[in-house]
C-alpha cells in the first residue's frame, strides 16, 4: 500500500468512526415534559403539544404537577373519551411522574380529579409502528397497548423535546449500508 492509500485508509477509518459516533447519538431515547413549561394542569392544550412530538420506543413522559391539585391515570381508550376514572390501567399520583414508553400504539392519560379531564386535562400518546420493525401488540380494547414503568425521576432535558434521529431499526440498517458502501470505495481506492 502506497503513502496515498494509507492515507485514504486512515480518512477511511476516521469517516467509519465518526459515523458510527453518529449512529449512536442519533438513536438516543427523549425525555418529554408533558405541557413543557405549563406542566401537567387544567390550562394546557395537551392534544397541540403531542402532535408536535414523534413518541419513539424508549422515550419517557414526565408529567410534572402538584399534587394536591391533580393526578396522572393512564385509562383505556373508551375511558379517555368519556374521561372516566372509576377503573384506572395505572395511578400516578407523585407530582413528578416519569413513564417509559415501550410499545407501539396509543397511550391515554387523564386526570382523575372531578372535572379536570372535561376541561382538556388528557393526553394521548401515540407511537406509530413504522419507525421500526416489530409489530405492535393488540391490547383488549382494540387500541394499541403501551405497557411501561413508573418512577420519579425528573425530565432529564430541558421542557419539551430535543430532535429525534432515526428510530433503532433504520439507523442500525441505513448504518450498516453505509459500511458496506464505505469499505466498497475503500477497496478500489486499495486495489488501484
Amino acid at each position: 500500500m502506497g503513502r496515498g492509500n494509507a492515507r485514504a485508509f486512515s480518512i477511511l477509518i476516521a469517516v467509519v468512526l465518526a459515523a458510527a459516533a453518529a449512529g449512536s447519538l442519533s438513536s438516543a431515547a427523549n425525555v418529554y415534559s408533558v405541557g413543557d413549561g405549563a406542566g401537567w394542569t387544567i390550562a394546557a392544550n395537551y392534544s397541540s403539544w403531542a402532535s408536535g412530538k414523534t413518541f419513539r420506543i424508549g422515550d419517557t413522559i414526565a408529567f410534572i404537577y402538584n399534587k394536591s391539585f391533580h393526578n396522572v391515570l393512564e385509562v383505556s381508550k373508551a375511558d379517555y373519551r368519556s374521561c372516566n376514572a372509576a377503573a384506572p390501567i395505572a395511578t400516578h399520583a407523585t407530582g413528578n411522574d416519569s413513564i417509559s414508553i415501550t410499545r407501539y400504539g396509543h397511550r391515554f392519560f387523564i386526570c382523575g380529579f372531578p372535572g379536570h379531564c372535561a376541561a382538556g386535562q388528557k393526553l394521548d400518546v401515540r407511537v406509530p409502528k413504522h419507525l421500526s420493525g416489530v409489530p405492535p401488540s393488540p391490547s383488549s380494547d382494540g387500541s394499541q397497548a403501551s405497557g411501561g414503568g413508573t418512577g420519579s425521576s425528573p425530565a432529564a432535558s430541558a421542557p419539551g423535546s430535543v430532535a429525534h434521529g432515526e428510530g433503532g431499526a433504520e439507523s442500525i440498517r441505513g448504518f450498516g449500508m453505509m459500511i458496506v458502501a464505505i469499505v466498497a470505495v475503500a477497496s478500489v481506492v486499495v486495489l488501484h
